[in-house]
């Protein structure tokens, strides 16, 4: 993967970025344990909408280095024009804060750091 500098890449396209990757990341676990694609939507689903992705943003957080912590505040605090009515604001913007860091353990060859995150979703350690 090409250099990406994240302290110069705003958290919304760095969010663009980590959606992409975060499903892919979960539907490929899923996909791995054999499920129909009636299961395999509903446990996708699980893992990838805004209120879990909350929650995992605000799990992980403190266990990151403080440059990703800086990124996550940062792409938390971004600043987000429309929000779905699935969740209320704060949540979404800690959603965008995950996926934005998804896309910064992605872009830095972090492939454990998401495999932390998948872990914990997964076994809903959070």
């Amino acid at each position: 993967m090409e250099y990406v500098d994240l302290r110069e890449t705003s958290g919304v396209v760095l969010a663009y970025l980590g959606d992409a990757v975060w499903e892919l990341y979960v539907r490929k676990y899923w996909i791995s344990k054999g499920l129909n694609l009636q299961n395999l939507n509903r446990k996708v689903k699980e893992c990838v909408n805004a209120k879990r992705q909350s929650v995992l943003y605000k799990e992980i957080l403190p266990l990151l280095e403080e440059k990703y912590q800086q990124l996550g505040n940062r792409a938390k605090n971004g600043n987000i024009k429309t929000f779905p009515k699935s969740c209320s604001v704060m949540e979404y913007k800690e959603a965008t804060a995950f996926e934005a860091l998804i896309a910064a353990f992605y872009t830095d060859n972090r492939e454990d750091l998401i495999e932390m995150a998948l872990k914990k979703c997964i076994e809903g350690e959070v």
